[in-house]
C-alpha cells in the first residue's frame, strides 16, 4: 500500500527543496547578514503559498497528533493577531503609520510556512537538525571577531544591539543542546558539535553582558525538567533541577561578568529607593510606571502607533518621570507587552500574549506525539516560545523587523514539525521511544 510520503510527487519535491535549505541556513544567516532574517522569511512564506497551491492534493494528510487540530488553527490565527491589532488601532485613531506594519507583517508571513511544514516530506524537515548549532557557533564567531562596541563595553554585532544579539545567541545555544538525538541517535561528533553550540551560545550571550536573556534560563530549565520528567522516577525529577540550579550558582560564582551585572541590579534598586531614579533599572521602572498610567486612559485600542512615545513629555512636565527616562522611553519601552498594550490597547496586548502562548500550547500538546522527532520539536518549540516571552519582559523584542522575523520563522518551523501530520512510521525513527 502506498504510504503518505509516496503521495508527494517529483513536482512537489521541487517546492520542498528550497524549504529544506531555508531550515538549514536560516539561523546562521540571521546572525551574520543584516536583512537576511526578514528576506528569507518573506521568501519562505511566498514559496509556501506557491507550494500550497501547486501541491494541494498532496497536502491532505491524516489528523494532527493527539487531536490538536483546534490549536493548529488557533496558532495560525494567533500569528495574524498583531497585524489585526495595529490595523484596528490605526482605524480607531484615524491615522496611518506604515512602519507600524513592519513587525506584524512578519508574523503573518510565517503562517503559510507553518501550515506547509506540517505536511512536508520528513526528508526536507531533517535539514533543520544542525541549524541551531551552526547558528550558535556563528554568533560566537561574531562576538569574538566581528563584534561592535555599543557603548560601556557592551558588545553586539554590527547590526544587532547587545540585548537582541545576546538573546538570539542564548536561545540558539539552548536549541542546539535540545536538538541532540533529534532525528536519530547522533554520532559522537555530532553530539559534541551540538554541545559546542550550547557553550557557544552561552559565551556569546555573556560577552554582551545582557542580563535580560539570563533571566530566561531558570524558566527554560524548569520547563525542560517538567516536560522530560513526566515519565521519569521521582529521583530524576529532583536530581535534574538540582543539578541545573547548581550549574547556575556555579556560573554566577565563577563568571565575573555575570556577578558584576547581577550586582548592579541590586545597586540600582538601592539607589532607586533613595530617589536616584536615572539608573539603568530605575529608568526601566519609570517607563513601566508611565505605561501603566497611560494604558487605562485608552484601554481598548491604545494610544495609537507611536502614541506612547508622544505622551511621555506630558508626564515629564507633570513631574511623573524624569526627562532622561522619557528620552530613552521614546525609543524603547523595555517591555514588549506593555509597549503593545500602551500603543494598541488590550487587543495589542492580547496579540503579544497569543503569539507566545498559543504556539507554546500547541507544542506542549504535541509532546505526546507518536514519533520521537515530533516530540523533540515540540519541546524545542515550547522552550523557544517561553524564552522569547521572558526576553520581552525586559526589552521590546519585536521593535526590530529582524527579531520579529526570527521569532516568527523559528516558531513556525518548530510548531510545524511538532504537529506534523504524517504517521509515526514516516519519521524513520520509530525505534526512538523516549518521551
Amino acid at each position: 500500500m502506498m504510504n503518505w510520503s509516496d503521495k508527494h510527487s517529483v513536482r512537489a519535491d521541487r517546492w520542498y527543496a528550497p524549504l529544506a535549505v531555508f531550515l538549514l541556513i536560516y539561523p546562521v544567516l540571521t546572525v551574520l547578514k543584516q536583512g537576511s532574517a526578514s528576506a528569507l522569511l518573506i521568501a519562505a512564506g511566498v514559496l509556501s503559498l506557491g507550494a500550497g497551491v501547486a501541491v494541494r492534493r498532496a497536502l491532505s494528510g491524516p489528523a494532527t497528533p493527539e487531536g490538536a487540530d483546534r490549536l493548529v488553527r488557533l496558532t495560525g490565527w494567533a500569528l495574524c493577531m498583531p497585524l489585526a491589532a495595529v490595523i484596528l488601532s490605526e482605524v480607531w485613531h484615524g491615522q496611518l503609520r506604515w512602519n507600524a506594519f513592519d513587525a506584524p507583517a512578519r508574523f503573518l508571513a510565517a503562517v503559510p510556512l507553518f501550515l506547509l511544514l506540517r505536511r512536508a516530506p520528513l526528508r526536507a524537515l531533517r535539514w533543520a537538525d544542525g541549524s541551531f548549532a551552526a547558528g550558535a557557533l556563528a554568533a560566537l564567531g561574531v562576538g569574538l571577531w566581528a563584534a561592535r562596541d555599543w557603548g560601556e563595553g557592551r558588545m553586539g554585532s554590527a547590526f544587532l544591539n547587545p540585548i537582541h544579539f545576546g538573546d538570539i545567541a542564548l536561545i540558539l545555544g539552548v536549541l542546539s543542546a535540545l536538538s541532540i538525538n533529534w532525528w536519530r541517535k547522533d554520532p559522537l561528533a555530532v553530539r559534541l558539535l551540538k554541545v559546542g553550540g550550547l557553550l557557544a551560545g552561552l559565551v556569546a550571550s555573556l560577552l554582551t553582558g545582557s542580563r535580560g536573556g539570563w533571566v530566561a534560563l531558570p524558566f527554560i530549565l524548569l520547563l525542560v525538567a517538567v516536560a522530560r520528567g513526566r515519565d521519569k522516577p521521582a529521583r530524576w525529577r529532583v536530581l535534574v533541577p538540582a543539578v541545573a540550579v547548581l550549574g547556575v550558582v556555579v556560573l554566577y560564582a565563577v563568571s565575573g561578568t555575570i556577578h558584576e551585572r547581577i550586582h548592579m541590579v541590586w545597586v540600582d534598586l538601592a539607589q532607586y529607593a533613595q530617589g536616584q531614579k536615572d539608573t539603568s533599572i530605575g529608568i526601566r521602572l519609570q517607563i513601566y510606571q508611565a505605561a501603566l498610567m497611560l494604558i487605562p486612559k485608552h484601554p481598548i485600542f491604545g494610544l495609537g502607533p507611536g502614541g506612547f512615545a508622544d505622551s511621555l513629555q506630558a508626564l515629564v512636565d507633570a513631574g511623573r518621570m524624569s526627562a532622561t527616562a522619557a528620552q530613552l522611553g521614546r525609543g524603547e519601552a523595555h517591555n514588549q507587552l506593555l509597549a503593545y498594550t500602551a500603543n494598541f490597547g488590550l487587543v495589542g496586548g492580547l496579540s503579544i500574549v497569543a503569539i507566545h502562548l498559543v504556539p507554546g500550547l500547541l507544542c506542549w500538546r504535541c509532546l505526546k506525539a507518536a514519533a520521537a522527532p515530533m516530540r523533540r520539536a515540540a519541546l524545542m518549540g515550547a522552550v523557544f516560545a517561553l524564552a522569547f516571552f521572558v526576553f520581552g519582559l525586559t526589552v521590546e523584542i519585536f521593535t526590530l523587523k529582524m527579531t520579529a522575523s526570527f521569532y516568527a520563522a523559528v516558531i513556525a518551523s518548530l510548531a510545524g514539525i511538532a504537529s506534523h501530520t504524517g504517521p509515526a512510521s514516516e519519521a524513520g525513527t520509530s525505534s526512538l521511544t523516549e518521551r
